[in-house]
């Protein structure tokens, strides 16, 4: 997130950022004169212009409270073939992801990602810039290296943890969601999760939830999903 140095004035005043600013710039590829989501000191979001000195930006708007969800929102989906990953990565930034793991599970037609020209990571971090940049996101949301499912529940969230499921019994995603908790959802491939992928989350304390009665294709899954988390989150703010 970059960081005003101090509260804005008034729109149209120059503002200095914050100290040790120059690492979070270079990860949005700043350059002079881009318009850029930042934050002040009492947390109000604006839209400001990045001037020459690259330690001041020009603020000219301000933006809505709820650019950012107030809890972290990991989406884990498993990795489908060709362009489908692309679509996934586009929308739940749009959508309000702050950390998306790529997920190998038993049915990953892609292979991980190995197939079908798809081991991009560049291409997928690209995507993820351009689409933060492009809805105004404050924070620069972390694409994480691929990981198998056991890996990724062995990581400590720090909050609820679902996954996507056809087979009953399920919690209907509105009813599971949680606005004051961090919340980790997994989505599954084509093929569906194999009955050990089921049981390794049952063990893990994952809840199995449902978007309704629809067969849903895995990218279409995936953004309803976080269009769901995002729709109640804004809801609570």
């Amino acid at each position: 997130m970059i960081r005003l140095a101090e509260v804005p004035a008034h729109l149209d005043s120059v503002v200095p950022l914050a100290d040790a600013m120059e690492e979070e710039l270079a990860c949005w590829q700043a350059r002079v004169g881009d318009i850029l989501t930042m934050v002040d000191p009492d947390g109000h979001f604006f839209r400001a212009r990045l001037l020459p000195s690259r330690r001041e930006a020009v603020v000219f708007e301000t933006v809505s409270q709820g650019v950012e969800p107030l809890h972290p929102r990991w989406l884990c989906p498993a990795i489908p073939d060709r362009e489908r990953m692309l679509v996934i990565l586009q929308k739940a930034v749009e959508l309000g992801a702050t950390d998306i793991i790529p997920l190998v599970t038993e049915h990953s037609s892609a292979a991980g990602g190995r197939r079908h020209g798809q081991d991009k990571s560049a291409t997928w971090s690209r995507i993820v810039l351009q689409a933060a940049r492009q809805c105004r996101r404050a924070i620069l949301p972390r694409l994480h290296a691929r990981q198998s499912l056991r890996i990724v529940l062995a990581e400590a969230f720090g909050g609820k943890k679902a996954f996507l499921d056809t087979r009953e019994p399920r919690v209907p995603l509105n009813l599971w969601h949680d606005p004051h908790q961090a919340l980790a959802i997994m989505c599954g491939p084509e093929g569906g999760w194999s009955e050990g992928e089921r049981l390794l989350m049952v063990e893990h304390h994952v809840t199995a939830v449902s978007l309704g009665r629809r067969l849903l294709r895995t990218e279409t899954a995936a953004v309803a999903a976080m269009a769901v988390m995002t729709m109640l989150d804004d809801t609570f703010t």
